[in-house]
C-alpha cells in the first residue's frame, strides 16, 4: 500500500519532462511526510471545453478519492489507495477509471516492516536508487459535495474539490517482505498512455493497468531504514530520511 510519501524535488524539471502547465500551489513544495487526506500533487489531462485542446496540468488534490455519492470529506480517509485488480468493480473508483486518470509524482514512499531482530516495526523509505522521481498511477474525481470548498484542492469558484487515490498492486520480491501491497509505479514512457483522454473506456483502462509490462523495474529501487519519527504526521524535514541504504 502507500500511506505516506515524500515529494521535495524542484517543480520546473517535472513540468518540462511531462510537458505540463503549472496549476499547483507553491506553498506545498518540499514535504517529506505526506499523509492521507493531505493535499498532494497530481498530473492530469483534460479537454478544454472552449478550444477542444488537451491540457496536461500539475494540480493539487486531496489525497483520498471522493466519488459523487460521498456525503462528506471524511469519506476520503478510506479511499487513499485503490487495488488495481478491482478498480472497475468498486463504485468509488470505476467512474474515474475511464475519464479521470492521473499520475502522482513523488520522490519515494514509506512502508513499515520489522527491524533486523524482528522485535519492532521499522519504517523504510523506498525510492529509485539513482535519485530520480517516481510516477504512481492514480485516479482523480471532482467532488461537488456541499460546495463552498476552500484550500488548494478547490476549484477557483469553490464549487468542486479535486480528490485522488493512488493505485496499488500485489507486491513481489523483496518489497513483499515488507508489505503485501505496493503502489503501481509506471515507467516514464508509459505515462502518456495512462493519461491519454482517448482511452475513455473503463474496461480498456482496467485491462491496461493490469499489465506488468508498464511497471518500473523493482530492481531500480532502494530501501532505506529511516527515523521512526516519520510515524508521527506532525514531523517533517529531510532528517526523516537519515539511515543506511540497501539496494534491492
Amino acid at each position: 500500500m502507500c500511506g505516506r510519501f515524500a515529494f521535495f524535488q524542484e517543480i520546473d524539471p517535472l513540468l518540462d519532462d511531462l510537458g505540463a502547465v503549472d496549476l499547483e500551489d507553491p506553498r506545498l513544495r518540499s514535504r517529506w511526510n505526506i499523509p492521507p487526506t493531505a493535499p498532494i500533487h497530481v498530473v492530469t489531462e483534460s479537454i478544454d471545453k472552449e478550444t477542444g485542446e488537451v491540457l496536461r496540468a500539475l494540480r493539487v488534490a486531496r489525497w483520498g478519492l471522493l466519488p459523487p455519492f460521498a456525503k462528506d470529506e471524511a469519506f476520503s480517509s478510506r479511499t487513499f489507495n485503490a487495488r488495481r485488480e478491482t478498480l472497475g468493480e468498486k463504485p468509488s473508483f470505476r467512474g474515474s477509471l475511464g475519464r479521470y486518470r492521473a499520475i502522482v509524482p513523488m520522490d519515494g514512499y514509506y512502508e513499515w516492516g520489522r527491524d533486523a531482530k524482528g522485535t519492532r516495526k521499522q519504517p523504510f523509505f523506498i525510492a529509485p536508487a539513482d535519485g530520480s522521481r517516481l510516477y504512481m498511477a492514480a485516479l482523480v474525481s471532482w467532488w461537488k459535495g456541499p460546495g463552498g470548498h476552500e484550500g488548494p484542492a478547490a476549484s477557483a469558484d469553490g464549487a468542486f474539490l479535486l480528490s485522488a487515490t493512488i493505485i496499488t498492486r500485489e507486491a513481489t520480491g523483496e518489497l513483499a517482505e515488507i508489505h503485501d501491497r505496493t503502489p503501481v509505479m509506471l515507467r516514464r514512457e508509459e505515462i502518456d498512455t495512462w493519461l491519454d483522454t482517448g482511452m475513455d473506456d473503463r474496461h480498456a483502462a482496467q485491462e491496461w493497468i493490469l499489465g506488468d509490462e508498464h511497471l518500473l523495474d523493482d530492481a531500480t529501487l532502494a530501501l532505506r531504514e529511516v527515523d521512526p519519527a516519520v510515524g508521527k504526521v506532525g514531523n517533517d524535514g529531510p532528517e526523516l530520511l537519515e539511515g543506511p541504504q540497501t539496494l534491492l
